[in-house]
């Protein structure tokens, strides 16, 4: 069985090692010059799919990561201040926060949170990127698709009843039809 928790589990979690090996080899699998049929589409659509819960299941992590880093700059920060700075000798509240943000310590916990940072947003840039590709891949298969039922040429020769374009039943005029007898021309 597998529980939640073992899925945004951070122990032993690392940013320098987190693996991103099958979100570059989506990336891979998607097309490169533009070149799109059917079955390069509907199979797009499966990765793009797959990309976005790969970047998906690593932000979750990554943003808890980024909540314990937090915790740990402020707590750097505090030790600087409170701590480190009064066995330097500084006594004033703006020499205790000038000291705290000199830290080395705390510099090296802002360091760690910002590339957390920069590596969420890679991942969340990534995820959009499998999106537009997912929205692009669906809207090039919906048009395909409604020109393959709409034609009786190609796609769907030999069907019982292939309709060239969808028409209306009825013999009245088409409130969408614009003919050259709906013009007043100002005569």
């Amino acid at each position: 069985m597998s529980n939640l928790y073992e899925k945004v589990s951070i122990s032993n979690f690392s940013i320098e090692n987190i693996d991103i090996s099958g979100i570059e080899e989506v990336i891979g699998l998607l097309p490169k010059n533009g070149v799109v049929d059917p079955n390069i589409a509907e199979k797009g659509l499966l990765y793009t799919l797959e990309g976005q819960n790969l970047c998906q299941e690593k932000i979750v992590q990554v943003d808890r990561w980024i909540g314990q880093l937090e915790s740990l700059k402020n707590k750097a920060w505090s030790q600087a201040a409170l701590l480190k700075a009064k066995e330097a000798g500084y006594k004033t509240v703006k020499d205790k926060e000038w000291f705290a943000q000199s830290d080395d310590d705390y510099i090296d916990s802002c360091n760690k949170l910002v590339l957390a940072k920069a590596c969420k947003k890679w991942l969340e840039n990534k995820a959009a990127y499998f999106l537009a590709w997912h929205y692009a891949l669906k809207t090039f298969l919906r048009r395909d698709y409604s020109i393959e039922t709409a034609s009786a040429v190609g796609y769907n020769i030999g069907q019982a009843n292939p309709e060239p374009f969808p028409s209306s039943t009825s013999n009245e005029p088409d409130s969408s039809d614009f003919g050259a007898d709906d013009i007043e021309w100002g005569n």
